[in-house]
């Protein structure tokens, strides 16, 4: 089945306005290829089914959709950006879950003595954001309330000062 641009075009339009009817037209006419996009970067169909169903939402509440030379094209480009973006997300926390079980001794801070000496050498801001990530439970966003700093740097605190402590560690 060939897909029409300018009905696609049209039925954008119509969905940024709210209408129900465009919107499942859209979806019906899409759907299948855009799902295709999807499955071929994640390379996982419940995950693929899950963007499809994000991208979708996205489209609906996109209200400022305006009139483009190739809707297809947006189209297709909008839902392989969300796959690529889950696929670099799965990644990072695939990365994050990686370094935390390589360094068991985060999980007894208050029982490794050889633990303590080395965040006895990260500078204090680091060392805070770690007790209150790793000891005390925080969210990075409870920590960025609570010492009123952003939370890139909260971030980027926690991220250098584990590997300080890892370099520590392994000396």
């Amino acid at each position: 089945m060939s897909i029409d641009k300018q009905q696609i075009g049209l039925l954008l339009s119509r969905v940024a306005l709210r209408d129900h009817q465009a919107f499942e037209a859209l979806y019906q006419l899409t759907s299948t290829r855009l799902y295709t996009i999807i499955y071929s970067v994640v390379k996982d169909e419940q995950i693929a089914a899950d963007l499809l169903q994000e991208g979708f939402i996205k489209i609906w509440y996109n209200d400022h959709y305006c009139p483009i030379d190739y809707p297809w094209a947006w189209l297709c480009q909008s839902v392989r950006n969300l796959a690529i973006d889950a696929v670099r997300k799965r990644r990072r926390e695939s990365e994050q879950t990686d370094e935390l079980q390589h360094e068991p001794e985060i999980t007894c801070i208050a029982t490794d003595q050889r633990l303590n000496r080395c965040l006895q050498t990260l500078p204090e801001e680091k060392r805070n954001a770690i007790v209150l990530a790793y000891q005390h439970g925080m969210s990075h966003y409870e920590i960025v309330q609570h010492v009123k700093t952003p939370l890139g740097t909260i971030k980027s605190w926690i991220r250098r000062g584990l590997q300080e402590l890892k370099r520590c560690l392994t000396e």
